[in-house]
């Protein structure tokens, strides 16, 4: 759980210990590890929706002791932002469950939660922030989780640090609460294995044709997707649909539309944002021209399929 919030604190310590008795870093790697961590602090700044600004202290010995100074307008964020990132840093995540279970309307609903609650406190100098809601948020957040992997990867390769500690620090120098220590071994646990997350699917898509493929192969059909606005390119994987095209018992006109299932593909990127990677379409249910729509019999299909499974769910809720 995020530790209690102390406006007092004002900057964040992480401190390389290292099996030798040096001062000193490669600094490229250190450089590398920076980058990861101040995006740890941009993605906390941005889900707070706060001006965060993050100076860097001269370091100290010690193995190697680093600081950075969090500067805003309000003492309270400024604290908060530094008991999230003491709680994020050394935290373990199960990352196959985090990606199977996330669920982006559950997501943005507490973050505009956490939003409101500061909002209140910053105003009022008082209230109850939900840190339960708030460490979820943080736990489960992908950026994160993809830019403290990139950091432990870059860590890993200096050989010689055998411990990480990150401690919140006050404005007068001194510590606030206990370190959390992070030992080399632990290391890896935090290294994602590979960057892709599972497709996310969009059940009744509505796609304007643009350019279909009306001959046999393996291209791709051109349109716009309207949730979005945006041009894509997917592959047409009904099969049937696909041979009516081919065949010309389905004609295309200027406006013409398609209702179907939509899988997006989607990656990590080296910086933590989530990128799609491709669009396919596994079914059409429906086709439409103007105020003309034909339900295609694959649709019929997927349309009963769901109601017997919605029974079955009824069902197993009135048993249990």
């Amino acid at each position: 759980m995020i530790a209690p919030v102390k406006d007092t604190v004002n900057k964040i310590e992480l401190h390389y210990f290292f099996s030798d008795s040096s001062h000193s870093m490669n600094a490229l790697i250190r450089n590398k590890c920076e980058v990861n961590l101040l995006g740890i602090l941009k993605e906390i700044s941005t889900v707070l929706n706060a001006r965060l600004q993050v100076e860097s202290e001269a370091y100290t010995e010690g193995g190697l002791v680093e600081r950075f100074v969090l500067k805003s307008k309000s003492e309270f964020v400024r604290s908060f932002a530094a008991a999230v990132f003491h709680y994020v840093l050394p935290l373990e995540v199960d990352i196959e469950k985090t990606v199977s279970e996330e669920d982006k309307e559950t997501t943005k609903l507490g973050i505009e939660k956490l939003r409101k609650q500061l909002r209140e406190y910053e105003r009022n100098g008082e209230g109850e922030i939900d840190k339960e809601n708030a460490a979820n948020l943080f736990r489960n957040n992908l950026k994160i989780i993809k830019l403290k992997s990139n950091f432990y990867r870059q860590i890993s390769n200096c050989e010689k640090v055998n411990k990480l500690s990150v401690q919140q620090v006050n404005t007068d120098g001194s510590y606030a609460g206990k370190p959390n220590n992070i030992i080399r071994k632990r290391f890896d646990t935090y290294m994602l294995v590979a960057d892709t997350l599972k497709p996310e699917t969009d059940d009744v898509a509505v796609i304007e044709i643009v350019s279909p493929v009306l001959k046999v192969g393996s291209y791709k059909w051109k349109g716009i997707y309207l949730a979005t606005g945006r041009m894509i390119n997917f592959s047409m994987k009904d099969n049937d649909f696909k041979n009516e095209v081919i065949n010309q018992s389905l004609q295309f006109k200027n406006g013409t539309r398609i209702e179907c299932i939509l899988e997006s593909t989607r990656k990590m990127s080296e910086f933590g944002e989530v990128v799609v990677t491709g669009y396919s379409v596994p079914t059409v249910t429906k086709k439409l021209d103007d105020a003309v729509t034909v339900e295609t019999p694959q649709g019929k299909t997927a349309k009963k399929k769901k109601v017997v499974e919605m029974q079955q769910l009824d069902l197993f809720a009135t048993l249990f």
